[in-house]
Parts: structure tokens; C-alpha cells; sequence
């Protein structure tokens, strides 16, 4: 199986724990479709802090596993328009951005399918904002 058209654009983001075997496995999975990844060095919060705008622009969604929603309190608008893929964590709690939740087990197909849904949705999102102009302000929304 090749990889998904739909994540060769950009890279995915892999933030996790260093040890992490959830992370090792789904660094192994994106690496065998095909897929780049960006997996910054340290721990998650070390990463994650480093990121520069360029970095930003070149993720196309991120992975992010065993990671508590303090890590993800800060984020900007631009980054929270970004695919979050969340492994091993409630989802309850989540910040406003297109994500879906993993929980271990799970086979390699399934991290690749759920990204390919979830970049495929947010980039149609993207497509209907830029045709779909906001209402002026005294239409109806």
C-alpha cells in the first residue's frame, strides 16, 4: 500500500515522551507509507516549544501521544487549524481544532486512515471557507 495522497503534502508532527512505544510504532507505520515526520528531539514540551513558523507550515497534522491538554492550552489560531491525531487520551477535554482520538491497541491501518480522514476533512473545510465568504454583518448567518 502506498501512501495516502492525501498526507504527501506536508509532514506529520510527532510529539511524545521519549521511551514512548505508541510513538516508536506509529513512527514506524508513517515511515513505512511514506510518510515525512517531523519528531523533534527531547520530551514532547521541549519540542513543541521549538517549532518555528516554517516547521508549523510544513506540518500537515499532528500526532501527539500520551500528552496531557495542559501541553495544548496555548496554542495559536493558526496551529489549532492544524489536524491533531490524539493517542492514549480521553478526548473530552480537547481545544476547538479538527481531531480524532486513538486508543491503544490499534493496527498501523488505522493511524494511516485516520489522518488521511482527518486532513482530507480539514482540507475541504479550508476549500468551502475560501469559496464561502462570511455573511456581511447584517445578513442572517
Amino acid at each position: 500500500m502506498n501512501a495516502p495522497a492525501s498526507l504527501r503534502q506536508g509532514k506529520v508532527l510527532l510529539l511524545a515522551g521519549p521511551l514512548s512505544f505508541n510513538a516508536a510504532y506509529i513512527r514506524r507505520t508513517l515511515d513505512f507509507f511514506g510518510v515525512p515526520v517531523l519528531a523533534p528531539p527531547g520530551t514532547a514540551e521541549e519540542a513543541f516549544a521549538t517549532l518555528s513558523p516554517a516547521d508549523w507550515k510544513s506540518v500537515t497534522a499532528c500526532v501527539a501521544v500520551d500528552l496531557t491538554h495542559a501541553m495544548f492550552t496555548d496554542l495559536s489560531e493558526q496551529h489549532k487549524e492544524v489536524p491533531f491525531l490524539f493517542v492514549g487520551y480521553d478526548p473530552a477535554a480537547w481545544f476547538a481544532a479538527p481531531y480524532s482520538w486513538l486508543c491503544p491497541p490499534f493496527a498501523s491501518y488505522q493511524v494511516i486512515e485516520t489522518l488521511s480522514e482527518m486532513v482530507t476533512a480539514a482540507a475541504a473545510e479550508t476549500m468551502r471557507s475560501t469559496f464561502d465568504p462570511p455573511p456581511a454583518p447584517d445578513e442572517p448567518k
